[in-house]
């Protein structure tokens, strides 16, 4: 599947999340899921727990629905300024995987 990533999918920035720690990827799910954004999780991009059904097109289009609602306040809200990066970045990449009409794979170095 990489290689068919590599041919027809682009990089999406993910270096706030470099170095990887997988307890971090849970909390941005909760924050994410706080803002009304729970169509994806962020945790099963990383390893092998996506098994290819959770960043799907379909839900990736689900989830910038989702997304269209988080206004730049309610991200400013967000204590935490790792957080609040890491949130706008994930943000950005259903909006940009969801304006292609891609899902998305995973974490890849």
């Amino acid at each position: 599947m990489r290689d068919q990533c590599e041919v027809h999918g682009s990089f999406l920035h993910n270096a706030c999340f470099y170095p990887v720690k997988y307890w971090w990827l849970e909390k941005v799910d909760q924050t994410l899921s706080g803002l009304g954004v729970n169509a994806v999780r962020v945790e099963y991009l990383a390893g092998d727990q996506d098994d290819g059904d959770e960043w799907t097109a379909g839900k990736v289009r689900l989830a910038d629905e989702q997304a269209r609602a988080v206004t730049p306040e309610r991200i400013a809200e967000i204590e935490d300024p790792s957080m609040r990066e890491s949130v706008t970045t994930v943000l950005s990449w259903i909006r940009t995987a969801a304006s292609r009409g891609h899902g998305i794979i995973g974490f890849f170095h």
